[in-house]
């Protein structure tokens, strides 16, 4: 009887450590989470401003007419090279003209009048009245003379300096008001050139005058111009809400040319210390809140970390350093698939 008692425990132990290995195996097995994983360490170099911006020369002229009305003709185009005295641009002068002829008959015949009033007032034919009468009429029609004149003198662009068209902002045909610029002559005599960029708001606090900036262009693919920050604007453009700063190239290297398009770093003043990681470290938290992974507990659990953004660049993302703890790693390739506490294997 003793036997038999000890035979059926075994069979019942028996059965159990089978159903619980069939349990096991019918669980699906947890993938496992493989990650790599970066060493970061804290920086204090300035991040760079990247941007592209207009080449054009330190002195710039923006030539217009200085009446109204429509532009007859421009004989020139953007890249054109021209010279001081060179005729540029035309206006409709058809009204113009006819002003110009119809004052000067206006003052002959007021001048003709007030010499024969004269002769009639020394003969007491004519009063004192009547002279100055028509002297002021021949000053009315010497005025207007003078405006017509005017118009016809300034009813066309001369250049007023050796230098190249960079822009061309109107054509023929258009209706133009007195001092609307329709082109843009960079002078030649110029001893630097000048990149115009636009910055955010943000950006434009992180530079000042004399910051560095490497500058460069498709036509010199090898090759970098050096120059600094000459000039920053006081106040936003109201269209972009960006700020014009300038950036002064030496000239000496005459294969630039005004009007290129180039691609600047603007190295910007002392910045606070910071982070640089890769692109793939970053993930988006439940409240879109910027957040990254870092390996704790010996490189085994995920632990996710907010982080703030100072810069992005296509491929790394700088954040501030984190005023409490450090961060020495962070999460790489397969931080997009972690949850927080997450066990991790390292590859």
């Amino acid at each position: 009887m003793k036997h038999f008692i000890f035979f059926l425990l075994f069979i019942f132990v028996f059965s159990c450590r089978v159903d619980h290995h069939q349990n096991e195996s019918t669980e699906p097995a947890r993938q496992k989470n493989f990650v790599k994983v970066e060493t970061v360490e804290t920086k204090t170099d300035p991040i760079p401003i990247q941007t592209i911006g207009r080449l054009g020369s330190d002195t710039e002229h923006k030539l217009s007419f200085k009446i109204g009305g429509f532009i007859s003709s421009l004989k020139v185009k953007e890249g054109d090279f021209v010279r001081k005295g060179d005729l540029l641009g035309t206006m409709r002068t058809n009204e113009i003209d006819a002003q110009v002829l119809k004052a000067k008959r206006a003052v002959q015949k007021a001048y003709r009048d007030l010499e024969r009033v004269k002769s009639m007032f020394a003969d007491s034919v004519a009063t004192s009245e009547n002279v100055d009468d028509l002297t002021t009429l021949l000053q009315v029609s010497e005025a207007d003379l003078g405006i017509a004149k005017f118009n016809q003198k300034y009813a066309k662009i001369i250049s007023p300096v050796n230098g190249r068209v960079i822009r061309k902002l109107s054509e023929p045909n258009e209706l133009v008001s007195p001092g609307q610029p329709i082109l843009i002559v960079a002078s030649s005599q110029g001893s630097t050139y000048v990149m115009k960029v636009s910055l955010s708001d943000k950006d434009v606090n992180r530079v000042k005058l004399k910051s560095q900036a490497e500058v460069g262009f498709d036509a010199f693919p090898n090759e970098l111009f050096y120059g600094q920050i000459s000039n920053i604007a006081e106040s936003a453009d109201p269209l972009t809400g960006t700020f014009e700063v300038k950036i002064s190239i030496d000239s000496k290297n005459k294969r630039l040319r005004n009007g290129s398009i180039g691609r600047a770093k603007i190295n910007p003043k002392d910045s606070e210390p910071y982070l640089e990681l890769p692109i793939l470290s970053i993930v988006e938290g439940d409240q879109k809140e910027l957040m990254i992974f870092i390996p704790t507990e010996s490189d085994t659990i995920a632990k996710m970390v907010k982080v703030e953004l100072i810069h992005i660049t296509n491929h790394s993302i700088f954040i501030k350093k984190p005023v409490e703890g450090t961060i020495e790693k962070v999460i790489t390739t397969g931080a997009a698939y972690l949850i927080d506490g997450d066990r991790i294997y390292i590859k």
